[in-house]
């Protein structure tokens, strides 16, 4: 990462390091390389209970017109709240979040090539396929998040879900096939199995940004909260500082924060 030439450029003021609570020694260890080859520049690593697929879908969501470093940052933490995402399994042997039951696991053992569908969230769920009926807990959310405008739920899958998992994605709401997309990181730290298909699940429409609540002091950066992500300052207060778009074909600012999402092996995704 510290030879990448958009961390090199002198318009970058900040870096944006995104890594799965789980091994995130990695990022850390990128991000002080990056501060001794430019002590300048404004770094935060962030460790979020997502696996980097679901960080790298909710990177690809913010909206070009959002811009400043804190405003990115704000658009990314609120994309990620509003992910459904998980996976198929052909076991659950090794499966430890969400947890399966002590029948799934001895189920594991048997062939079986329906396999398991396991999701994420408070609380996560882990169910045998095919399921006959799916309770209502485990429908996909019907009103979206605040701020939120759509009619219908976006779906990537990364690698080919079998037919018997795409049916019970329709079951929990999705109203479109699944997008199929080349899996671009391995599953294994996060499902215990490299034959996982990940997916998430997300409202395509934009989710509108409060107005910012201040300033920092040192970067001069519109915050939301008390205190600069970056600068790690006491923003301050002052009125609301909407997030404006930008006219088509109008480059990023300069505080437009790098994005680097880091697998727990260490592999940056830009």
């Amino acid at each position: 990462m510290a030879t990448d030439e958009t961390v090199l450029s002198p318009t970058t003021r900040q870096l944006l390091v995104l890594s799965p609570q789980a091994g995130s020694g990695p990022a850390h260890v990128a991000a002080a390389t990056v501060a001794a080859v430019r002590p300048e520049l404004s770094v935060r690593v962030v460790a979020v209970p997502f696996s980097t697929t679901a960080m790298m879908r909710a990177v690809e969501m913010v909206p070009d017109r959002v811009h400043g470093a804190n405003a990115v940052f704000a658009d990314v933490r609120a994309r990620l709240d509003a992910l459904t995402w998980g996976a198929w399994l052909p076991s659950v042997a090794k499966l430890t979040t969400p947890a399966p039951t002590l029948r799934q696991h001895v189920h594991s053992w048997l062939r079986d090539r329906s396999g398991y569908l396991a999701v994420h969230g408070d609380p996560g769920w882990v169910a045998k396929l095919p399921i006959g009926q799916l309770a209502p807990d485990r429908q996909l959310p019907r009103v979206p998040p605040r701020g939120v405008v759509a009619t219908a739920y976006d779906c990537h899958a990364f690698g080919e879900l079998p037919e018997v998992a795409v049916a019970t994605l329709f079951s929990m709401g999705l109203t479109s096939r699944p997008v199929r997309r080349e899996a671009t990181s391995d599953p294994t730290p996060v499902w215990g199995t490299a034959k996982a298909v990940e997916f998430v699940v997300a409202w395509p429409g934009v989710a509108e940004l409060s107005p910012a609540t201040g300033r920092c002091p040192i970067c001069d950066e519109a915050v939301w909260g008390h205190d600069c992500a970056f600068c790690r300052v006491r923003a301050i207060p002052g009125p609301a500082v909407p997030v404006t778009a930008q006219p088509a074909g109008t480059p990023p600012p300069a505080t437009a924060p790098h994005l680097a999402s880091l697998s727990t092996a260490g592999g940056a995704t830009q």
